[in-house]
This record gives structure tokens, sequence and C-alpha cells, in this order.
């Protein structure tokens, strides 16, 4: 072969061998033209459809070939884009006060899009803590939420406040209370200055009944912020719960301060004027949060019932009407309600009202035990009895049914069977005045020889004495009875003269104390059976409204 052919044979391998790398080349850029076109339509973009073009250029331009460079441009380029688009959607959700009420719709589009940016980079934090965001609002998926909440702690190991939003939303997801702490509790020492970290373990705290450890976050919250007005009111509430009110009160002016126009602190303040027998104060405090939020569930209830205690029964109807206009149905409502009917003496109408509650939560124990004692003032005992032993039947510890048992048992003549509660509730609630009285009066004054211990008797009255320091007629009465049943009479007539002292003005109440003491003058031991009729159960029930 001549130089020349070679020379030929060189060149056309070389021409054949550039044609060959332009094509994969080529081949490997198809999606430059779509790509550029992203990049310069994310430039001049303004609106949500224009993010979604961006979007769909990205993903064309991966689909049709880039080279290494461009391709991982791309990828970033699209997943920003979508969540730049998903943040947009979200902030008619948690920048709006009230939030869209079109939100339900608007997460699941930004989720869509969100789901799509971790799909092409599944190393963006952000987007995988904005999913965590959107999971935490009712009605959301728990377990995706904590999978994305999880995600994003592990990659915001490098940004501590990051990383604490994060730790705070994966607490949220939590079903233990151990665990929620403990992820709350991570997040304060990677951001302390992180306030939703502080009042969510605050929370947790006020849940499980460590009202102390709840205190001591809401105080570190307002170290880091001193206008938190959520942090005081939740703060005062801890307070007033301990029946701390002066330390309390404070903060509720301060959170009154911080927003006059919201009802919450007027309604907070309401309450601590309850507490100190300040209806009227209370009262006017709850008009004004009424005034500010005419349909503000909380003050209506509260209201309602201080006109009840006040007997304005009128207003307290007035007030019930329209908790339940506002909520139809709503638990607090219809017990309120029930409560004023059986103070009309409508007690069939008001049982009619706890047992519509009961279809709804048949193992609701406060429930339970305001229908058994609606049936006791019904004159119906058999039907409390049976509630009272139903409740201990699931839960033998349960100290107010087996109170409300004990007396009951012993309002219809049971001594035996009450004496047995009453040993029970003694060592369960050693300082109760009404557990101290009712044993001691029943060992001191059963007709039944077997039952009656007077010394236990003394012993028992005297300390119920201590616990209410001799200031109350009924508990003095029942020491004087102890003292006659040993024989000491001229012990029983002092407290049974006291007793009368105590209790002048009221006429029924005077009228018993005094046969009393004529009987320790006469040196007779008292003796007491109470019986009650009983009532047979209507036979149609009546109806539960306010109609006359």
């Amino acid at each position: 072969m001549t130089r020349a052919k070679m020379l030929i044979l060189t060149a056309v391998c070389f021409v054949a061998s550039s044609l060959s790398a332009t094509r994969a080349w080529c081949a490997a850029n198809e999606g430059q033209s779509d790509l550029d076109k992203a990049i310069e339509l994310q430039v001049s973009a303004q609106s949500l459809s224009d993010l979604e073009k961006v979007a769909k250029l990205c993903e064309s331009a991966l689909k049709k070939g880039l080279d290494g460079d461009n391709q991982g441009f791309a990828k970033q380029l699209m997943s920003s884009t979508l969540y730049q688009r998903a943040a947009q959607l979200c902030e008619p959700i948690f920048e709006q006060s009230p939030p869209d009420r079109r939100w339900p719709l608007l997460r699941q589009v930004a989720l869509q899009d969100l789901e799509r940016s971790i799909q092409v980079n599944p190393q963006f934090g952000d987007a995988h803590l904005l999913i965590a965001r959107l999971h935490a609002l009712p009605q959301g998926d728990a377990s995706r939420g904590a999978k994305a909440a999880d995600a994003a702690v592990k990659l915001f190991a490098d940004n501590n406040k990051q990383r604490a939003a994060a730790l705070v939303l994966r607490g949220g997801f939590c079903e233990k209370p151990e665990d929620q702490l403990k992820d709350y509790g991570s997040a304060i020492e990677a951001d302390a200055g992180n306030a939703d970290a502080w009042q969510a373990r605050a929370l947790v705290h006020l849940e499980q009944g460590q009202t102390e450890q709840a205190i001591a976050d809401f105080d570190g919250l307002l170290k880091q912020d001193q206008d938190n007005f959520k942090a005081r009111l939740a703060l005062s509430e801890a307070l007033l719960n301990l029946d701390r009110m002066d330390e309390a009160l404070p903060h509720i002016e301060k959170a009154i301060e911080l927003k006059p126009d919201s009802p919450l602190g007027y309604t907070l303040r309401a309450r601590a004027k309850v507490l100190k027998e300040d209806i009227d104060g209370a009262l006017t405090d709850l008009d004004e949060a009424i005034k500010l939020e005419p349909r503000d569930l909380p003050a209506l209830v509260i209201r309602a019932r201080l006109y009840a205690i006040q007997g304005n029964v009128s207003a307290a109807k007035d007030d019930v009407e329209r908790v339940l206009l506002i909520s139809p149905g709503l638990p607090q409502g219809v017990l309120l309600r029930s409560l004023i009917l059986a103070e009309e003496g409508r007690l069939s109408d008001a049982i009619a009202d706890v047992e519509s509650l009961l279809k709804q939560d048949p193992k609701n124990i406060p429930w339970r035990l305001q229908l058994g004692g609606y049936f006791i003032r019904d004159r119906r005992p058999s039907r409390a009895l049976e509630i009272f032993a139903s409740i201990l039947s699931e839960d033998k510890d349960n100290t107010a049914a087996r109170h409300a048992r004990a007396d009951t048992l012993l309002s219809v003549g049971k001594h035996r069977e009450a004496i047995a509660d009453f040993e029970i509730l003694v060592k369960q609630e050693p300082d109760e005045s009404s557990v101290l009285n009712n044993f001691a009066w029943v060992l001191a004054t059963s007709p039944d020889d077997s039952l009656r211990d007077g010394r236990r008797a003394v012993d028992l009255a005297t300390k119920a004495c201590e616990v209410t320091e001799y200031k109350k007629a009924h508990i003095l009465s029942t020491l004087a009875a102890a003292y006659a049943e040993i024989g000491d009479f001229e012990t029983a007539r002092k407290w049974s003269a006291k007793a009368v002292e105590v209790g002048a003005g009221t006429e029924d109440v005077d009228d018993q104390l005094k046969k009393e003491l004529e009987s320790y003058e006469q040196k007779k031991p008292w003796r007491e059976r109470q019986t009650i009729d009983e009532k047979a159960d209507p036979v149609q029930p009546r109806r539960s409204d306010f109609e006359a």
C-alpha cells in the first residue's frame, strides 16, 4: 500500500472516529435544548403554572439525555422548582390566619410536588421537612410524616436550627410520651431558641400530670420570647391548676396586654376569679370575651355555669342554647343543659340528656357518675348502685364511684355494705372529711348492734373535725353522736350544742340538730337508718329540651 493511500485511510478513520464521538455527544445531550428553556423560564417565572412548566422541561431534558454535569444540574433545578411551587401553595395554609378554607386541596397538590422533588433529589432536607409539616396537620398521614421528619433529622445533622425543627415535628408523630419528650429535649439541645420545642415539651408534661416540669419549660420558653402570648396563657393555666393564682395572674394580665382583642386572656382571667370566688368579676371578663368573639364556646359554657350557680336560670338557659346552636350536640353543652334541667326538677329530662351522651361514649366515667347522681335525686337509687358497681368492676380503685356507692348504700339503709366500702375508702382517702364523717356516723348511729363501734367512730369524727377546723355543723354532730355511743353524754351534749350553734339558720338542719341534742340531754344515743321509697322507672321517656 502506498503512503498516500495510507494517509487517506488514516484520515478516513479519524473522520469516522470524530463523527462517532460527535454522534455520542449529541445523543447524550439531546435534552440540552429543554434544559436551556427551563433555565430561561425559571428566571422569569411569574406563576405556579410557570414553575410547573420549568419542572416538566427539566423532566423532559433528563429523559432525552444530558451529560453528567448537566444531568446533575437539571435534577437540582427540577427539585428546587417543585419545592418552590409547593412552598407557594403552602403560604395560604401556614401564613394566613385563619388558613384558606381550601387548605386540604392545597396540601394535596403541594405534597405531590414535594414527593416528585425528593424522588429526583432524595437528599433535599427542606422538602422532607415541609412534607412532615403538611402531614402534621389534621387528617395527615402520621406514618409518612414521621418518615419525612426522620429523614430531615438525619439530613440536617450539621444544621442545628433545621435539625431542631425536624425533631419537633418527629416528636409530634411519636405515640409514646417518653419518645416525644426525648425528641423535644434533643431539639432544645440543638437550638435553645426553638419556641416550638419548649412549648411542645411543656404540653406533654401537662398531659402527663407533670405540672412543675411544664411550668419550668414555659419559663424557659418565655426567657426566649417574653411576648409569646400562647406561652403566657399556657403557663397561667398550669399555675391555676396548682392553685398558684398569685403567680398566674401577672402572666394573664401580660397576655391581655399583648393581645387585648383576644378573648382567650379574659376567659382565663375569669377562671382565676372563679377560683377566688369573685363571680361578678368573672362574669365581667366573660362578657368581654363574648363581646370580642360571640361564638366563644368556652366562655359561653363557663358563663352559663356561673349564671346557674347564681340562680339566674334564664340567663344560663340562654347561653346553653347559644352553645348548642353553635355546636349541636356539644357534650359540655348537653351536660350543662342536664344540670339546669335537674335544678328545675326535670330529672327525667336531665337523665335523658346524659344517656344520650353515653350512647356516644359508654365508658365515660364522669358522665356515668353524673347519671348515677341524677338517679339518686330521682329516687331511683337501685339504678345508681348498678352504675357505681359497673364502674368499680372495671376499676376497683375508682374512689369517686366507691364514695358514691358507699353514700348511696348509707342512704338506703344498707349499712353493712356501706361500711365495707368505707373501710376501703378510708385507706384510699385518709384525710377526706366526708369519708371520715359518714363512716363515723354509721359506726355511731346504726341500729344494728353488731355494726356499731363507738371508739372508732370517735377517732374518725375527731379527725374529720380537725380537717374541717371544727367549722362544719354536720361533722360536729357526728362527733357528738360518737361520744353518745360510748356513753359520754356530757361531751356529746357539748359538741351537739356547738353543732346547733354553727348550723343555726338552716331550718331543716337546725331542727335535726336540736332533736339530736335533746336525745343526748336525755342520755339516749342517736339511732338512724335512712330509707328511700324506690320510684319506678318511667314507662315513656320524656323529651330533653327547655320547653315548659
